[in-house]
């Protein structure tokens, strides 16, 4: 496989940036002309890269040849990728302006939200917002001020190369969720912000909710669900926003003692329905989609640890982690509808589809197994991933499409440094294309479309910290 140079890749592709958003300032379009980068990582973008072994493993053995020569050393320019719902989160423990739960203050305005020095925070728990500091001033109330964000000019504007496009965000920021919507924009989670990217790749929106909050999911409508905590009167709730960002309700959920497990894991159906269960916790709530409550209950001995996605007729993936690990798919009363062994430890990441078909992905190292199980459990396909190259790779984030396609995406070190590879996989789980991203890049979270075009968000390092990028592919 031949590899382009970097000063291929400058001459060809201009920069691409999509108008600044929030608080940032102008980003101007320019030729890339850094010549210490890395050279750039050549895509495995058809099957013929990888080694296939009876059909039901794939050993990853290209990296030490593409990157023959590059060296670790800093962070260079090159390519992009994607990321989908249906996916992952990450968790926090910022203090924030007052929620507005009925009875205390009212909701601050969530508009130009000041963010600074945003912390990395986990992707193992893909359930509460990223940690980050939050623009509160001392009176409790949101700091509107205008801050300028220039563009770091070592902060690479190609994490991934050949991908259809690719946005970065010049202020330090981390997303930790992602979600082709019914229109096709990808809304991807940036510290305490929801970004609306359209088919193009340019940045057409943005929703502020009043931080500290927690993803909750995307209804076929479009409309936004998170999880908060009031800070003040130290309770949790919910609020849904429609795609313009106007809140239509707000619920209380009742007290939050504990600060770092306000949220609980929210997944929501097309329909708007809305499961959420404490990790830690045996309670379990479910609303309909006008907040109402349907039922909340203990489980006792509750057998899974987190829910992970529902469709339209109700029906949940949770994962049970451990090393008694399992999958399971919950009714809509929340009983257990089957269980299948599945190796968990020391965590898993689930998708489901219309149909009920589950895609199941374990974190473990260094083999990765993907699974593709039927309505009633049954296995229709397996595949085991090794990347020797690359250590500890870990799958950090899934997501599957209605005709079967997933997508993960998963980080590990190579030289010493942070390297992202993202792939996309048919039904039966023949390799259908994938991309190493550059190093310096840490995979977050996943997308995909019906079509199978799909995307990853993740954060790449610059001097100032870590930001936001997120790349499409096809």
């Amino acid at each position: 496989m031949s590899q382009r140079t970097y000063d291929d890749i400058r001459r060809s592709r201009p920069l691409r940036l999509p108008p600044p958003r929030r608080d940032t300032g102008v980003v101007e379009t320019r030729t890339r002309g850094r010549h210490d980068a890395l050279a750039a990582l050549a895509g495995f973008g058809h099957p013929s890269s990888m080694t296939y072994v009876m059909g039901r493993s794939i050993t990853l053995w290209s990296v030490a040849g593409l990157l023959a020569g590059c060296g670790p050393g800093a962070a260079g320019e090159t390519g992009g990728d994607s990321t989908g719902d249906s996916a992952s989160e990450s968790s926090a423990a910022d203090t924030g302006p007052s929620t507005g739960i009925p009875g205390t203050t009212s909701p601050t305005d969530s508009s130009a939200t000041e963010l600074t020095n945003p912390t990395d925070s986990s992707v193992t728990d893909p359930t509460s917002p990223t940690e980050a500091t939050g623009g509160v001033d001392t009176d409790g109330q949101t700091d509107t001020s205008d801050t300028s964000w220039m563009p770091d000019p070592d902060l690479p504007q190609f994490p991934c190369e050949d991908a259809l496009w690719n946005y970065v965000d010049p202020a330090p920021s981390v997303p930790a969720h992602a979600r082709v919507d019914s229109r096709g924009h990808l809304r991807v989670t940036s510290t305490w912000s929801v970004l609306d990217f359209d088919a193009g790749g340019n940045l057409v929106g943005q929703i502020d909710p009043a931080p500290p909050w927690g993803w909750g999911g995307i209804d076929a409508a479009d409309n936004l669900y998170v999880s908060f905590r009031d800070e003040v009167a130290g309770r949790k709730g919910l609020r849904k926003f429609d795609v313009a960002g106007a809140l239509l309700w707000e619920i209380d959920r009742g007290p939050a003692p504990d600060i770092d497990d306000f949220a609980g894991h929210v997944t929501v159906a097309p329909d708007g329905t809305t499961l959420v269960s404490d990790e830690q916790l045996d309670r379990v709530e479910r609303y309909d989609a006008a907040g109402a409550v349907v039922w909340d209950q203990e489980i006792v001995d509750k057998p899974f640890t987190e829910v992970f996605a529902m469709n339209a007729a109700g029906v949940a993936v949770a994962v049970r982690h451990g090393p008694q690990g399992a999958v399971l798919a919950l009714a809509p009363d929340a009983s257990v509808l089957w269980e299948h062994p599945f190796p968990s430890d020391p965590s898993a990441l689930a998708d489901i589809d219309e149909q009920g078909n589950v895609t199941v992905v374990n974190r473990n190292t260094p083999t990765t197994r993907l699974e593709r199980l039927g309505p009633d459990g049954s296995v229709l396909a397996f595949v085991d991933i090794e990347t020797p190259d690359i250590v500890g790779n870990r799958v950090q984030a899934l997501a599957a499409n209605e005709a079967g396609q997933s997508v993960l995406a998963s980080t590990g070190l190579l030289n010493g440094e942070p390297i992202t590879l993202v792939m996309r996989h048919k039904a039966n789980f023949d390799g259908d294309g994938g991309y190493f991203c550059e190093v310096g890049t840490t995979a977050r979270a996943v997308a995909i479309d019906e079509a199978g075009k799909y995307y990853l968000a993740g954060t790449v390092l610059a001097e100032d910290g870590e930001h936001l990028f997120v790349a499409a592919f096809d």
